[in-house]
């Protein structure tokens, strides 16, 4: 068995290998299958990446103009819910066996506000670098 000596800038690039998009499919809690499958970026993906920044941008320019008029921003439960959402929903780029509903950024937002099984294995999917990446 040879031992490999190095890897190329290529293969340490996870940024350009999180928008290789990963298809997993969705798994009940017993484990069991549902035919549902679930395509997603990887988290270090631009396009995920860039939506993270813009938002908590965003949040920060909010919490700077109100701290200058005398307020504080409060941020609510809903508000990290919402944000746990929109996160999830922006990794997912495609789905199949999903009957009635067509993939769209609008339709991936209303099923992760509807089941966060999903949410977590979409999280979970997108998280895992390897997935990603060549072996």
């Amino acid at each position: 068995m040879s031992k490999k000596t190095g890897l190329s800038f290529e293969d340490l690039d996870l940024v350009s290998a999180s928008e290789n998009a990963y298809e997993f499919e969705y798994l009940r809690t017993d484990g069991g299958d549902t035919g549902v499958f679930i395509t997603v970026l990887g988290s270090q993906s631009p396009k995920v990446q860039d939506w993270v920044r813009k938002t908590l941008n965003r949040r920060k320019s909010q919490d700077k103009m109100a701290e200058k008029r005398g307020k504080e921003v409060e941020r609510t439960i809903e508000d990290d819910e919402q944000f746990g959402i929109d996160a999830a929903a922006i990794r997912v780029v495609a789905w199949r066996g999903i009957t009635g509903y067509e993939y769209s950024a609008e339709n991936a937002t209303k099923l992760m506000e509807r089941n966060s099984e999903i949410r977590e294995q979409v999280f979970e999917a997108s998280n895992n670098l390897g997935n990603f990446t060549k072996a």
